[in-house]
């Protein structure tokens, strides 16, 4: 696949980024260092921060405009044609004159990350990068993508669901919690990233104020049994059934009591060894089950799925289908352990997504 199209000219990419999730800033980040990285004798490339305009114009022949004038300074908003390394400021020109040919798709978390803005690039028939819409909505349900991996025979972690209103039996929810996991458990929101919500929970005591926390952020939270292992994420490129590759494997050794916002994203946050330090039998059986995720989710494109080693037990965490692309980020950095720099990576992303419409 090659970035030009029949006719020779180079390929017309919109990089979407920012958005109104919690993971906005991350979104930024991975958004301004994509068009920055991207060639510019190749591609084209205008970045539009979703918060401020995503525009349906006309029947069959939509197309996301610029963002208008007087757009919040932190917004990347425009590139100027043949400029994709240039600084990313607010942008008075008009609209391009044509559709892109394919998004790249850079936000995080919902509204982003969950299917949705998948559902409308569907509707508007544009290609995108990253897994459609039914992958990208179950991988980001951590309850429903763990009830398909427990029925295919996926190793996951315990736990006890509770919905927005339930916390209010407190003392049966705590008996649950007690009959069921024990403590200390691990307390998230249902369909959040970036560890937004998450709390470490040593005592009975704790319990309801983590739950309340995690129920600010979506009405779902899940309590899982907390157990103390090895992070590990395994990165996988191609799309699902297809031409995979599962890429090193990478030990997080986070400088937090856990891998919480400040490891992931601070710059000495966290450590990151690659390969990880596993043996060759747990390593082969991380990067199967990383591919099994994959194909079972139908993901395309990418995928990232963390998971925990205990002793020679691995237990998956969770699948992320549009992984960070920030300096600290994980895949990126797999992916230039075998070879695959950061604008040679973005190629094959935008590359497997025209395929996937051929």
């Amino acid at each position: 696949m090659t970035a030009l199209d029949p006719v020779g000219r180079r390929l017309r990419v919109a990089v979407l980024m920012g958005g109104t999730s919690n993971e906005r800033p991350v979104s930024l980040s991975t958004g301004r260092m994509i068009v920055q990285s991207l060639d510019p004798a190749r591609y084209e490339v205008t970045a539009i921060d979703t918060q401020d305009v995503l525009h349906l114009q006309g029947a069959g022949t939509a197309q996301i405009s610029a963002p208008p004038a007087g757009a919040a300074a932190e917004n990347p908003t425009s590139v100027a044609p043949g400029h994709a390394g240039a600084e990313i400021s607010n942008s008075t020109q008009a609209p391009p004159p044509s559709p892109p040919d394919v998004v790249f798709i850079a936000l995080h978390g919902k509204g982003g990350e969950d299917g949705t803005v998948q559902g409308m690039l569907e509707l508007m028939g544009l290609p995108y990068t990253g897994s459609g819409v039914l992958a990208s909505a179950l991988a980001m349900d951590k309850a429903m993508s763990k009830r398909l991996f427990r029925s295919a025979g996926i190793p996951v972690i315990d736990d006890v669901q509770v919905r927005r209103g339930e916390e209010q039996d407190s003392a049966a929810l705590l008996a649950r919690v007690q009959e069921t996991l024990g403590f200390p458990v691990f307390v998230k929101p249902n369909a959040e990233g970036s560890t937004f919500g998450c709390t470490k929970v040593e005592t009975a005591e704790e319990l309801l104020p983590a739950v309340v926390n995690a129920l600010t952020y979506d009405p779902k939270a899940l309590i899982e049994r907390y157990v103390r292992g090895m992070e590990i994420t395994v990165g996988v490129l191609g799309n699902a059934h297809g031409d995979l590759l599962p890429l090193p494997i990478i030990e997080i050794v986070p400088k937090s009591a856990y891998y919480d916002y400040e490891s992931k994203y601070s710059v000495g946050g966290s450590e990151h060894i690659i390969p990880a330090r596993l043996p060759a039998g747990v390593t082969r059986q991380a990067q199967a089950l990383a591919l099994q995720c994959h194909n079972l989710l139908g993901c395309r494109g990418m995928s990232r799925t963390d998971m925990l080693v205990i002793g020679e037990t691995l237990s998956v965490l969770e699948v992320n289908t549009i992984p960070g692309m920030t300096p600290t980020s994980l895949l990126p950095q797999a992916a230039e352990h075998v070879g695959i720099s950061f604008p040679q990576l973005l190629d094959r992303l935008l590359a497997t997504a025209l395929a996937d419409r051929l």
